[in-house]
């Protein structure tokens, strides 16, 4: 046979030959199975459970006796403690070389660092609500009645303009797409319930600037730019305090320490020393700070003398009312690393509604978006967390309640005495370390400190205390901070060695020590400089406005022969202000919409007015409330229609000069106030 008859031979018959080797195979372990013996020829169930009782039998019997038997132990365990307690014979184990001792101390001496003090002292005078404790949560604003809706202004449809070929090329024509094309009108942007001049989440359909259907009004939180109320509960009692808007009249302060300044003195003077210490002593500790002030209405500041400064406070009362008066407080807005809490950077009072950060921050501190904050303080929470600890033991506090975690009203528990106030920023953490050796340990220091800490102070009107500001006066501040005395510590146990001071610094040391025995107090703060005066502040009016859209005729020419007057206005232009007076009666800000015209005497009455309650955020309506000021308008500018095109309505912008209470000048023009004039005056509600 040739080999493609082999081949086909195979590919035919191989399911054959498969087949074949099954059987033979099947066959054969038939076979082998007949000739095993059977199964039950050895075993029988009967057998197999009787062998089964049997060994169970066994196991339940109670074999203690022979168990106990073979755990007999001859430890004696008195005798193993008396040889461990022997003292090793040295002799037996010689060294050939002993270790050298050499003194960790480097001969340098300690030296006063210098503590630089505060620059660029601001302050303003602030009229706000604010949010405060209460036993009932009853104010009078709760029982007013829900304001009248708004009437509603009906807007003509835009003229529509052809639209004009570019002359710098590249315009809409040439690149196929016109003007009407882009645009869709605002007809149609109206049907889709839009506002063309600006989404605020919330269709004019549905009446912009309101947040629920109904009678009740209510303003839109997205433009509330204070803190929301929050519930506290009494310190002693734990009982729940409702907040309730009040009065907050006061001058506000900023100010900032030169830190890196400090910290490189602090590092000339001791990190080269013997027994640095910067983890608990060496190191910039702040202890606070104390605040003066002196009245410049009569008197310029460079003719001010040490009688004319007076005490205010400095952080003491700001603790008080933030643990027992305030409702809270609002949230900051600076980061952690650029303040130092309870101690220099006092927190921000609870303002309701209005924004807070114009005299809560300072132009030489980095301002962080609330993003930015609340990122950097979970990132902190999640460095601080132990290894060990669970998920579940982990409680989150509420960075925007004060009175949670150990924000506030911590010094009873020893915050001095912890130096908790300092946080762990102000040691370096997650700033970047320097490791260095000194008085024989591990030590650490800032490679990379801020430039600036944030000292933040309040100077309240208070009737009760005659020292308080008073409207009408100018006042200036200083400021000036203290420091714990690496040189003369807090905690005494942290005192260095008399020997390692310099000459200076140990004869103030002597001194200090005898003030100690002398009146059993520790003289342990070390204070700066007094700050240069900042510009002057003052309490503001309790009347604010907001100048709004200024209408004025298209100026005319004048007759030929009067040629030198030019043009003429027909008639004066009119402006529309938005006037927000305080209501000490109703503690919160009541706003009426005015049309003024040059010479207006703000000083009004209005049939009713609008107000909002900053703890529900519902509009109420109040009767016949008495708004006045002696501010005036002086003088009203723009207005008058653009030519730019014809059938263009637009308008210049307008300005106004305003003689204000308390006696200066003011320019208010309608850009810069249009955001806070468009919410005061409802004016989206009004389709304005």
């Amino acid at each position: 046979m040739d080999l493609d008859s082999i081949k086909n031979f195979f590919i035919y018959h191989v399911e054959k030959m498969i087949l074949a080797v099954v059987v033979a195979l099947s066959g054969f372990l038939i076979y082998s199975g007949l000739g095993k013996e059977h199964i039950t020829a050895r075993h029988q169930p009967t057998a197999l459970a009787a062998d089964a009782q049997q060994v169970k039998a066994a196991v339940d019997e109670d074999h203690t006796e022979l168990i106990l038997e073979t755990r007999v132990s001859d430890f004696d365990i008195q005798k193993e403690i008396k040889f461990r307690r022997e003292p090793v014979n040295g002799a037996k184990y010689p060294i050939g070389k002993t270790w050298e001792v050499v003194s960790t101390d480097s001969g340098i001496k300690r030296r006063d660092p210098t503590i630089s003090p505060p620059i660029a002292v601001r302050a303003q005078g602030v009229i706000a609500m604010l949010a405060y404790r209460s036993e009932t949560g009853e104010y009078p604003l709760k029982d007013l009645e829900p304001a009248e809706p708004v009437e509603v202004i009906e807007k003509k449809a835009p003229v529509k303009r052809r639209p004009r070929r570019s002359r710098r090329g590249g315009g809409m024509d040439e690149m196929g797409m016109g003007m009407d094309e882009m645009d869709m009108g605002m007809d149609e942007m109206d049907m889709m319930g839009m506002d063309m001049m600006g989404m605020d989440g919330m269709g004019m359909g549905m009446g912009a600037g309101m947040e629920a259907a109904g009678p009740i009004r209510k303003f839109n939180s997205q433009n509330d730019f204070g803190m929301r109320p929050m519930p506290t509960a009494n310190i002693r009692t734990r009982k729940d305090q409702p907040p309730v808007p009040g009065p907050g009249y006061f001058i506000a302060g900023t100010a900032v320490v030169p830190y890196k300044e400090i910290h490189e003195s602090y590092k000339m003077a001791l990190s080269t020393a013997t027994g640095f210490n910067p983890v608990a002593r060496d190191r910039p500790m702040f202890r606070g700070f104390e605040l003066q002030r002196a009245d410049v209405t009569d008197k310029p500041i460079d003719q001010l003398v040490e009688a004319d400064w007076v005490k205010r406070d400095g952080n003491t009362e700001t603790r008080y009312d933030a643990v027992l008066i305030w409702s809270g407080s609002a949230p900051e807005l600076v980061s952690q690393e650029y303040r130092v809490d309870t101690y220099l950077t006092m927190w921000i009072p609870p303002v309701l509604l209005d924004d807070y950060s114009n005299f809560a921050l300072h132009p030489l501190i980095p301002m962080k978006t609330p993003a930015q904050l609340a990122a950097e303080e979970q990132q902190r929470a999640i460095d601080a967390i132990d290894g060990n600890v669970k998920q579940e033991d982990i409680i989150f506090d509420d960075p925007a309640n004060p009175m949670a975690g150990g924000g506030m009203g911590m010094d009873g528990m020893g915050m001095d005495d912890m130096d908790m106030g300092m946080g762990m920023d102000d040691m370096g953490m997650g700033m970047g370390m320097d490791m260095g050796m000194g008085g024989g340990s591990m030590m650490m220091m800032e490679t990379n400190p801020v430039d600036y800490k944030l000292i933040r102070f309040y100077d309240f009107m208070d009737p009760r205390d005659k020292d308080s500001p008073k409207q009408g006066r100018k006042y200036v501040y200083r400021v000036r901070v203290c420091v714990n005395d690496p040189n003369f510590p807090q905690a005494p146990e942290l005192q260095p060695k008399g020997n390692s001071l310099a000459p200076d610094v140990y004869e103030r040391y002597l001194k200090l020590v005898k003030s100690t025995e002398a009146t059993k107090k520790r003289d342990y703060k070390r204070w700066s400089d007094w700050s240069d005066p900042g510009e002057p502040a003052w309490l503001p009016s309790v009347s604010e406005f907001f100048a709004g859209p200024v209408t004025a005729a298209a100026p005319k020419p004048a007759d030929p022969k009067f040629a030198k007057l030019g043009q003429y206005e027909s008639e004066p232009p009119k402006a529309k202000v938005m006037m927000t007076h305080f209501d000490y009666a109703l503690r919160a800000k009541v706003g009426a919409l005015l049309e003024v015209t040059e010479g207006f005497v703000f000083g009004v009455k209005p049939e009713t007015a609008d107000v909002v309650d900053p703890i529900t955020l519902e509009v109420k309506k109040v009767e016949s409330p008495v708004m006045a000021s002696g501010a005036t308008v002086v003088d009203i500018d723009g207005g008058a229609p653009m030519t730019i095109q014809e059938g263009d309505d637009m308008r210049e912008p307008g300005m106004m000069l305003i003689f204000d209470p308390e006696g200066g000048l003011k320019v208010h023009d309608e850009v810069n106030d249009q955001e806070l004039y468009r919410i005061k005056s409802f004016a989206d509600e009004r389709n304005e």
